[in-house]
């Protein structure tokens, strides 16, 4: 696959971006690994629209093979030409492809959402002569050692001799930056789907949407929907629900929404517990609403977050949360207000989840409180804002540093 470029189009476009003031639209690149159903590639289906009624003409960059991207189709549908440009020799992008891809497509803004070669994109931009180059940084890297000290470094350079201006998906993200890399950013924080993600409309559209899935009507529905992998710690829950109570074990059903490569050692560890609660694995799923407003308490335990989008969705749908206190997950959760945020034990998350199973009147009130913040702090247009000023400076007002 080396120095092969492939270009999809969309196959059924919407209609034309409109023009940009004084000219044509301003063309957008976006450059990405994999194009898989995860945080990035969603946030940019749900603001393809948006970019579009800006004057922007959007592009993808993938560096991996077209067989990886599974998301691709929906992308492009909505609005995005996709192209693939698979790393050459030596896992490091083909920087003379690049740059000949870069200087025929001459693009207004590329902006970088990938860790690993961030800096190598922005130098084949800066010498393709691409004005604007955003990097956005999707994570706590918690860098030690010698890496931290080359990461710090190729960021100083990055903003002194290239030019790029860094984005921060969360307060958390932001700090860790500036704490490990000495690194300012500009706070754009993530942001999710309100026409896809919502409280229910009715008791009788949550009624329904518990019976679809079998649902008593007296049983205690806990959810979570991630990624089977490490950093997601589901281990702990299944943990937690050992530790339950008999007779809330007893009511309590879980819903595990995720695949990834832990899926089969999280089954098998929770068969060994002998569990009172009933567990379900429902694999990975496209409607993750109709799950989220069936359920009582959405549960998080992840070592880290960057800023989570599976927890912004359950509080747009005013699930109530526990998590742990973690970064990523303590900003969107505090303590008593819009969650109970415990501390990263399953001891802890247990007992938090024993106390909610007798206040259906609690978990509603910290519920409605996570989903009015969801509304103002997390909303699509006032990132969107942010992140046009870093597209267009002198347009929009810039977000904080």
């Amino acid at each position: 696959m080396n120095n092969l470029l492939l270009t999809v189009a969309p196959a059924a476009p919407p209609a034309p971006a409109p023009a940009a003031p004084g000219g044509p639209p301003r063309k957008v690149l976006h450059i990405l690994h994999a194009l898989r159903f995860s945080g990035a590639e969603i946030m940019l289906r749900v603001a393809a629209a948006d970019f579009r009624a800006q004057g922007l003409e959007l592009h993808i960059l993938s560096d991996s093979p077209p067989a990886a991207s599974d998301y691709a189709a929906t992308l492009e549908a909505a609005g995005y030409t996709v192209h693939y440009l698979p790393y050459a020799a030596g896992q490091r992008p083909d920087m003379p492809a690049l740059r000949r891809f870069l200087r025929q497509h001459r693009f207004a803004v590329v902006h970088n959402h990938t860790e690993q070669d961030f800096f190598w994109y922005g130098l084949a931009a800066r010498q393709a002569g691409v004005p604007r180059f955003v990097h956005t940084v999707h994570n706590n890297f918690n860098f030690k050692g010698l890496v931290r000290a080359k990461r710090a470094t190729l960021r100083l350079l990055a903003r002194r001799l290239l030019g790029v201006r860094f984005v921060a998906i969360g307060a958390a993200v932001q700090a860790t930056e500036r704490r490990v890399c000495f690194n300012p950013t500009t706070l754009v924080p993530n942001w999710t789907d309100t026409t896809r993600f919502f409280p229910a409309r009715s008791a009788a559209e949550r009624t329904q949407a518990r019976q679809a899935l079998g649902l008593a009507p007296g049983q205690l529905v806990l959810v979570s929907v991630g990624s089977c992998i490490e950093s997601k710690n589901h281990h702990a829950i299944f943990t937690a629900l050992s530790l339950l109570p008999p007779t809330v074990a007893a009511r309590v059903v879980y819903l595990h929404v995720g695949d990834g490569h832990l899926h089969a050692a999280e089954q098998a560890y929770a068969a060994t517990l002998n569990l009172r609660a009933e567990v379900r694995f429902l694999g990975q799923l496209q409607d993750i609403r109709s799950v989220l407003i069936a359920s009582d308490i959405y549960l998080m335990t992840s070592h880290f977050e960057g800023l989570s989008i599976s927890l912004l969705e359950a509080q747009q749908c005013a699930v109530p949360a526990v998590a742990y206190d973690a970064p990523g997950l303590r900003e969107l959760v505090r303590d008593h207000h819009t969650g109970r945020l415990v501390a990263p034990q399953p001891g802890a998350l247990a007992t938090a989840l024993a106390e909610l199973a007798a206040a259906p009147q609690l978990r509603a009130q910290l519920g409605q409180a996570g989903y009015q913040q969801a509304q103002q702090q997390f909303s699509l247009t006032r990132s969107l804002r942010r992140l046009l000023a870093l597209y267009a400076p002198g347009q929009y007002a810039e977000g904080s540093s």
